[in-house]
């Protein structure tokens, strides 16, 4: 029997096959942490706290993109070893390619985005700390024209992550309520199948 949209929304998600595995969960839900750290640290601070408290935000700030690094680089290495569950099968191939451009964007960002972090901090004498707690090696020797032509291109990236979130959340959104096809709970933790 054929159930319509209304009563689908009512009797929970569909029957869409296998979530994502515990380990990919685990890792999307710690990286959007992360990023919501990273993005108060870095936007939300600065207009709130004193102008003396410039270093402990830096500090956190770079504390917080190498635990990004980290956290992406044995996401990206669990990714390649596991793959993502198929996309629905009613789902355009339009929309299937955006899904895979995001996905893929989102790896080459969450990691090139400390690195460039990490690159910048260098330049201007600094040297990030993974954790907070082991210093990392320079990649660059101090320089302050290039500290700031990488803090350039630094900023240029952060906003194409923000960009990139939006697109993610949107896409999200479009599952859960437009679509209503129990997408969404294929990232919910403690989900065997949707």
């Amino acid at each position: 029997m054929d159930m319509s949209a209304s009563e689908q929304a009512r009797s929970g998600p569909m029957e869409l096959g296998q979530p994502y595995d515990p380990v990919s969960r685990a890792f999307h839900w710690l990286v959007v942490a992360l990023v919501l750290v990273q993005v108060t640290i870095a936007l939300v601070l600065p207009s709130i706290l004193p102008k003396s408290a410039e270093d402990s935000i830096a500090a956190w700030h770079l504390a917080t993109g190498s635990t990004i690094l980290l956290v992406m680089l044995l996401r990206f290495a669990w990714r390649l070893t596991h793959p993502m569950p198929p996309a629905p099968a009613d789902l355009s191939p339009g929309l299937r390619i955006l899904a895979r451009a995001t996905h893929w964007a989102f790896y080459l960002v969450l990691i090139l985005l400390p690195l460039i972090g990490w690159m910048a901090a260098n330049a201007y004498g600094t040297t990030p700390r993974l954790l907070g707690l082991i210093p990392l090696p320079r990649l660059l020797a101090p320089d302050q024209a290039a500290a700031e032509t990488i803090g350039g291109v630094h900023k240029v990236v952060a906003a194409l992550l923000l960009a990139l979130i939006a697109t993610h959340v949107s896409g999200a959104l479009y599952h859960a309520l437009v679509k209503r096809d129990g997408v969404i709970w294929r990232m919910v933790p403690g989900r065997t199948r949707v």
